[in-house]
């Protein structure tokens, strides 16, 4: 039978409790990884890990607001004490928010801030020394809403896009470390954050379409695809890049 193609890896998933985390951390433990878990929702937590357990697959967990850089350097800790070493650093918490200009609040962006800037930014400073080590990689979930203007997230978009830079400041960074740093953008995808959401009672209609592709949205777990890749030894070429899987969002 052929190895699979994560064994005697670890891999740090943040957001691990559901959505695409969850199937990220399925999905690696199913190639093999030791898996990290990371998330606020402790309870989603232990609902992952028993899944990974039922499929024979190995989990840790560390749950926490990954806001407070305490809690970033936490998880690695965790995940060093429970396996030794990691390979692989999948920032993939997010929070997603619509909302109009004038409805803002300085609350509103600071969580915003802190949730999608922030806690991927400190998980990597946390993270970075074990993944030199290790000769490892990072990828961060950034979305295309870095890249394309739309109505009712320009914070959540700011906070995108903001990651994508330090992706790549970060891949510049490290050009002569033997560590590889990509981000991943997907466009519409149906998981239980994206089922609750709605937008402001006044939005403008025509405004919306946007955010509807040509084609189905995603699954998680057609996400997770290009995210093992990048995470990879096949993607041992690719530093610094974002990766798009939108269905066409972008192509036009």
């Amino acid at each position: 039978m052929a190895e699979k193609e994560f064994t005697g890896k670890v891999v740090l998933v943040t957001g691990a409790a559901s959505g695409l985390g969850r199937a990220a951390a399925l999905r690696f433990a199913a190639e093999g990884a030791q898996v990290c878990l990371a998330d606020l929702n402790a309870e989603g937590l232990v609902e992952t890990a028993r899944r990974i357990t039922a499929a024979g697959g190995e989990s840790a967990s560390c749950a926490g607001d990954l806001g407070d850089p305490a809690h970033c350097a936490e998880a690695v800790a965790t995940a060093i004490e429970a396996f030794g070493r990691l390979d692989v650093l999948c920032n993939v918490a997010g929070i997603l928010r619509f909302h109009a200009l004038a409805k803002v609040t300085a609350d509103d962006w600071a969580r915003l801030f802190a949730a999608n800037v922030s806690a991927p930014f400190f998980m990597m400073q946390a993270a970075m020394p074990h993944l030199v080590e290790t000769k490892g990689n990072v990828v961060n979930v950034v979305s295309t809403a870095a890249f394309l203007g739309q109505a009712y997230t320009a914070p959540y978009s700011a906070t995108k896009a903001a990651l994508l830079s330090l992706t790549k400041s970060l891949a510049m960074e490290f050009m002569h470390a033997p560590v590889r740093i990509n981000a991943l953008a997907p466009g519409g995808m149906m998981t239980e954050m994206v089922q609750t959401l709605e937008f402001p009672q006044d939005a403008d209609q025509s405004l919306i379409a946007r955010y509807i592709g040509l084609r189905p949205p995603a699954q998680p777990e057609d996400i997770v695809e290009p995210m093992l890749f990048l995470a990879s030894d096949r993607a041992r070429t690719v530093h610094g890049a974002c990766y798009t899987a939108d269905s066409g969002i972008t192509a036009g």
